[in-house]
């Protein structure tokens, strides 16, 4: 199952307010209801050459946390393209990370890539050269098959269960404008190492990046540590092109009734979605019968998608079809104000526990600067889901309800 989900991640198949957790300084615990301005981005200077700098202020740390964001567009080739860079940079970045003892992390989602590293401040020079190597044109030599062949068989092993097979069915109908895992494992077959190349040197555009930094740096010192971000290396001699992998057919062998029905909802990053999402996954625990299901949240570029999957033996298929169809309307009919409370408090506190490393503060806040938002969007929305009343959800299960949601059955 982890390998699955981690496939899934890399295509931006999975919704997190993303970031590891370290054993680091905190901010001060803020009371619920409590405005986090912590979480407000400041602009910095934005030199022609240079990517959008944003500072979230940590006076007097002694450590600096940078997380670079690359931007791709919707593209089957951005999405077939953009997990084989972060694979091969991640590989080029781990020796120089380690030597510092540096956190590292190569994340996705719908709308790009990013890399965040943390480390001392008396290491800026080094941290900012991760960031250069990461961002630097890729070389065939550096793993290019082996990163495309691992992504093929993370690809290759969603197909060989049920859970996986509906689920990527179920994005790709909610979602017909986003490329499908489908779509991405027929373009990985013949994506050639000179496509990765042109997609790397429309991508990797410095001004086009934002680069959101968590620490007590001066501008001055962090753009003379920036300076040959995204750069090109030495060139290569000429390289023989790989041969296009030959196709595959899933051969699952599924001895249960695989079902799942997904409802679209806009927009975006919809604190109603987050909390009627675990309200529905508690209302299922409640009532598992015989048979098992799970909900799930996608965020994409323009809407959520409220999912839920589950499987069952024979006539029990029958009985988990109605189940799930009914969800919405049965979680909307059974909630009261204090179930409500409850997910949202719980909801609040695990933002506001990410948010207690400068790594987690990060990462938060740049979830919604990829969105496009704005630099006080993740206080806006920890504001915003503290608003969040019973009718608010109860009017947002309603509308899904009512809706037409897109459907996959597989297996016996």
């Amino acid at each position: 199952m982890t390998t699955l989900r981690a496939a899934l991640a890399v295509l931006g198949l999975t919704v997190l307010f993303g970031g590891s957790l370290t054993a680091q300084a905190a901010p001060p615990v803020l009371g619920v209801g409590a405005s986090p301005d912590y979480l407000v981005a400041r602009a910095s200077v934005h030199p022609t050459g240079f990517p959008r700098i944003l500072i979230l202020d940590a006076p007097g740390s002694s450590l600096v946390t940078f997380r670079l964001s690359v931007p791709v567009d919707p593209s089957v080739d951005a999405a077939t393209a953009a997990p084989i860079l972060q694979s091969m940079a991640q590989a080029r970045i781990i020796g120089t990370a380690t030597a510092l003892g540096a956190q590292i992390e190569a994340g996705s989602s719908a709308y790009g890539i990013s890399y965040t590293v943390t480390g001392a401040l008396a290491d800026l020079d080094h941290l900012t050269f991760i960031l250069r190597q990461a961002t630097q044109a890729p070389q065939a030599s550096q793993g290019f098959a082996a990163a495309r062949g691992a992504l093929e068989a993370r690809l290759a092993r969603i197909g060989e269960t049920g859970e996986g097979q509906v689920e990527t069915q179920l994005r790709a109908r909610a979602t017909p404008g986003d490329p499908s895992v489908a779509d991405v494992r027929e373009r990985l077959r013949t994506l050639s190492f000179f496509d990765l190349e042109a997609f790397w040197r429309a991508s990797h555009v410095p001004q086009r990046m934002t680069l959101l930094v968590v620490g007590d740096v001066s501008t001055p010192s962090l753009l003379a540590a920036l300076s040959g971000l995204g750069g090109d290396m030495a060139t290569e001699p000429p390289r023989e092109p790989l041969a296009p992998s030959p196709p595959t057919r899933d051969r699952p062998d599924l001895l249960r009734r695989w079902i799942g029905f997904a409802w679209g909802s806009a927009p975006t990053l919809d604190p109603r979605a987050v909390v009627a999402a675990s309200l529905a996954a508690r209302h299922l625990r409640g009532e598992r019968d015989s048979y098992e299901a799970y909900v799930r949240l996608w965020e994409g570029r323009s809407s959520a998608v409220l999912a839920v999957v589950g499987s069952a033996y024979g006539r029990d298929a029958t009985a988990l079809r109605r189940r799930l169809a009914a969800l919405p309307g049965d979680v909307a009919g059974a909630i009261d104000d204090t179930d409500v409370r409850d997910v949202i408090d719980q909801l609040h506190w695990s933002l506001l526990a990410q948010a207690r490393t400068p790594w987690g503060r990060a990462n938060l806040v740049g979830r919604f600067l990829d969105s496009g938002d704005t630099p006080d969007a993740a206080r806006r929305y920890l504001d915003a889901l503290l608003a969040v009343t019973t009718d608010d959800v109860r009017g947002f299960l309603a509308a899904l309800s009512e809706s037409n949601p897109a459907t996959v059955e597989v297996g016996s």
